[in-house]
């Protein structure tokens, strides 16, 4: 009998790479999509960061709104109008996600998907989840798409065993090369993203962020810091009407 695994949702920042997944899911991902991606209109600035290795500098990267990735598919999907939607909102929450990384100095490079963050690094993600998803509801849903949240639990080097989530969860066997190229390992959890296209169905992994994870950082900073306890708060009323005031649309 499998174990029940936690709840699963999508890390609120991507990687390059993950857009292009999206945008071209039958092709290597290449930074020329990058910028015929950004060309278009259809991918946000982003943020840059610098990797530091021992203090000393080991390459840079940029981190994305992850409202990018489905930007990415309705623009494959030839709904433009939807994608410049997503990518207006993803400019705007990566506005506010600087204010957050201002206020906790913090660098972009902490909030890597799959990276194991750090306290003041939840106390970023845990709004910018919130951002996200309050952006999610004021904006088109992507017809003909399942959504299987879970973890990658083993492999035997050709297949790997997808756990869902829930008490009810299924197992799942996926190709190993579709953890490959999303750039997921074993333990991670993941988002199994299926779209009915007509005669087809396109399948691909995005990597997701333990819910009991935010919930266990609530819990520690109560217990040790008010103040920390007091910024993990859900946003208030009056403060997410005002952040969302920009979201919508003119």
């Amino acid at each position: 009998m499998s174990t029940p695994t936690p709840c699963v949702q999508a890390w609120p920042v991507a990687r390059w790479r993950d857009i292009v997944q999206a945008y071209r899911p039958d092709h290597p991902a290449r930074e020329a999509q990058v910028r015929t991606l950004r060309a278009n209109k259809i991918l946000s600035n982003g943020i840059r960061f610098t990797r530091r290795n021992s203090h000393r500098l080991a390459g840079v990267g940029t981190l994305y709104s992850s409202l990018n990735v489905r930007a990415a598919v309705m623009y494959r999907r030839d709904d433009k109008e939807a994608a410049h939607a997503y990518h207006s909102a993803a400019q705007q929450i990566e506005e506010e996600l600087v204010t957050l990384l201002k206020n906790q100095r913090l660098d972009a490079s902490e909030l890597e998907p799959l990276a194991a963050p750090s306290q003041r690094a939840w106390k970023v993600l845990r709004p910018l989840c919130e951002l996200t998803q309050s952006a999610l509801r004021t904006l088109p849903d992507l017809p003909e798409e399942e959504c299987i949240t879970g973890i990658l639990q083993s492999t035997d080097g050709r297949k790997v065993r997808f756990a869902e989530s829930g008490p009810e969860g299924l197992d799942h066997e996926l190709p190993y090369a579709m953890m490959e190229a999303a750039g997921l390992s074993i333990g991670d959890s993941a988002l199994l993203l299926s779209e009915f296209t007509g005669a087809s169905i396109i399948t691909r992994l995005q990597p997701g962020l333990l819910d009991e994870d935010l919930e266990e950082l609530q819990t520690e900073a109560a217990a040790s810091d008010p103040e920390d306890a007091r910024i993990q708060q859900p946003l208030g009323d009056a403060f997410r009407s005002a952040l969302f005031d920009k979201l919508q649309p003119k």
